[in-house]
């Protein structure tokens, strides 16, 4: 992703968004543990539908609202010495959604499947203690990080995180936010917004990351510039307090307040089986 203020900005907030490890110092939340997100009302378990969708280790049924096609894909290995972490990854299945409900986004709507063991062994500084906060927050625990675990790592820190919940799937269980990533401050905005899925199957050998654009009428469409006309340097003065806020009206927005709803994305990931 990439940085849209200038560097003076960049500089005077580098204790608010150290990217280059990928670690928030600054996420705000509305609990008194700062480490801890707001956790939302656990969502209501839905029959699982016959699966629509199969694509090597995973199936899954894709509501037509949610989209109309798919595409499935084998990635395979990337390591070496050459790579960043962010680049490094074992062989895993991912899945596309076309035809997907929300398309002005820079993300692409995708569910990939990763062994937990080999993403071990490719990034000993990061997956295992990323493993370990996902395992805690499954449990209803703390986590040691100032960001929410994701997979595949991003160049970039998590600025928030909204809309917590656990919810389980076919043969696992997971930990579903609302979130943004930057290299430096901007506004939290409908292009760059994500629903993301992070979860792990019962027997622990697979991690299901889900990456789901997804927008609030709320928010603005994207991040060219601070909203409401300010100053890039009233925007930075007033940083903090700016992302407490928004987190804070997304964490109170119904379902059907987004698009599309979470509701709709968790129905789609409660329906996901991975197989041995």
């Amino acid at each position: 992703m990439k940085t849209r203020f200038p560097i003076f900005i960049i500089t005077m907030l580098a204790g608010t968004l150290t990217a280059c490890n990928g670690m928030s110092s600054a996420t705000p939340t509305l609990q008194g543990d700062p480490l801890m997100p707001t956790v939302a009302a656990k969502p209501t378990a839905r029959p699982a539908s016959q699966a629509n969708v199969t694509c090597d280790k995973i199936s899954l049924y894709l509501d037509p609202k949610l989209g109309s096609g798919y595409d499935c894909e084998t990635i395979p290995e990337a390591t070496g010495a050459d790579l960043a972490y962010w680049d490094i990854h074992p062989e895993h299945t991912e899945v596309t959604l076309k035809n997907y409900a929300f398309t002005d986004s820079l993300f692409t709507p995708r569910i990939a499947v990763f062994p937990v063991q080999r993403y071990g062994e490719l990034l000993p500084d990061l997956v295992p203690a990323r493993l370990a906060d996902l395992r805690s927050l499954i449990a209803g625990g703390a986590i040691s990080s100032k960001e929410l675990p994701l997979l595949p790592p991003f160049n970039s820190a998590q600025m928030f995180n909204s809309q917590a919940a656990v919810i389980p799937f076919q043969n696992g269980k997971g930990f579903r936010y609302l979130t943004q990533y930057a290299q430096g401050i901007g506004p939290i905005n409908n292009q760059e917004l994500f629903y993301t899925y992070q979860g792990l199957t019962t027997d622990g050998k697979y991690w299901v990351s889900a990456i789901l654009p997804i927008s609030s009428a709320d928010l603005m469409a994207d991040g060219k510039n601070p909203p409401n006309g300010q100053s890039m340097e009233d925007f930075a003065k007033n940083y903090t307090s700016y992302i407490a806020n928004t987190t804070s009206q997304l964490n109170t927005q119904r379902p059907d307040g987004f698009s599309p709803a979470t509701s709709q994305l968790d129905a789609l990931v409660q329906s996901i089986s991975v197989a041995p």
